[in-house]
């Protein structure tokens, strides 16, 4: 594929997805392009095809945060890749397309032993995980981790990190059988939701970090159950957006609120997300302490029929688009 010409690329328009032409980009210094062959799907990709959450100034248009394939071109200071390198890659946008050209330092390789299509299912979910519970929340081994939403992609990165790294998780679901999916991954026991909502056991927590993409409605209950200088760490508002804080107990259990994204981090910072991730996390693939959660996989030209899936909360793990069937 060559600058001036046109790739296909996934919009999102008014709460649908269309399969269009789009100017190919330049591969410029310290970039590389990447001939796809997958992409996962994430919530963010709904509030974008809803007209809720665009793109950070300068990033693509085009729906995708995360993609693997084949590096079809490296640009002048690029060292580390060459032509033909199976990789993946965490992008502000842009991974749904036949092509994409991406920073460099957002690339990493495709684990050993691991497919195109499951390695297109772990740059978003992984580099979200380790930069929430790690980094941010500066997670310790022996620490006790609650999971919201336990069952998703990022819940089932986040489940396998804590295992590897030492520290026990919970989580809350919508199900017994989500459950089980949880528990299967290295859960220690959970919570179910409900119509009547999420009732948790007398016994449940303390917990030294709270992982939370629902925000509003479990705030209360994120305060209740937090330990002693406990970190709530929040990614998103499924549950709302504004919610009453009990203030006595932020201080008088010195809690940390943090507020996280990582779309909208500058490429520096995730330069070093990146590269954190390929020294502590990536070789744990090749020795089979963490697995890709991918839950099925869906031809491009079934992009809404895939979307609709994730939109019914109903998948554990990862759904992944595959954009060319002829890369594996």
């Amino acid at each position: 594929m060559h600058y001036g010409g046109t790739v296909k690329a996934l919009q999102g328009v008014e709460g649908q997805v269309q399969w269009v032409d789009r100017p190919t980009p330049a591969c410029d210094v310290g970039q590389v392009r990447i001939r796809v062959a997958a992409a996962g799907l994430n919530r963010a990709d709904l509030l974008q095809r809803a007209g809720n959450y665009p793109p950070p100034p300068g990033a693509s248009d085009t729906l995708g945060l995360e993609c693997s394939g084949i590096v079809s071109e490296v640009g002048a200071g690029c060292d580390d890749w060459q032509v033909g390198d199976r990789v993946c890659a965490l992008l502000a946008g842009g991974g749904i397309a036949e092509d994409v050209v991406v920073d460099a330092r957002h690339v990493l390789p495709v684990p050993e032993g691991l497919s195109l299509h499951e390695a297109a299912a772990l740059p978003e979910v992984y580099a979200t995980a380790w930069l929430n519970l790690f980094q941010l929340a500066g997670l310790k081994p022996g620490e006790k981790v609650l999971l919201h939403a336990g069952a998703s992609g990022v819940g089932s990165a986040a489940i396998q990190l804590c295992k590897a790294f030492g520290s026990s998780c919970w989580v809350t679901v919508g199900s017994q059988e989500r459950l089980a999916y949880c528990e299967s991954l290295g859960a220690s026991g959970g919570a179910i939701r409900d119509k009547d909502g999420l009732k948790v056991p007398d016994d449940f927590g303390p917990f030294e970090v709270i992982l939370d993409p629902v925000g509003a409605s479990y705030a209360a209950l994120n305060l209740k159950l937090l330990a002693l200088d406990g970190r709530w760490v929040n990614i998103g508002m499924m549950g709302g957006r504004k919610a009453e804080v009990d203030m006595a107990l932020v201080l008088g259990k010195r809690i940390q609120l943090i507020g996280s994204t990582l779309r909208n981090r500058d490429d520096l910072f995730k330069a070093e997300l990146l590269r954190d991730l390929r020294q502590h996390v990536w070789p744990l693939f090749s020795e089979g302490r963490l697995k890709p959660q991918l839950a099925r996989t869906f031809p491009v030209n079934e992009a809404h029929e895939a979307y609709e899936t994730l939109e019914s909360n109903q998948v554990n793990g990862k759904l992944v688009l595959v954009v060319d069937d002829s890369l594996s």
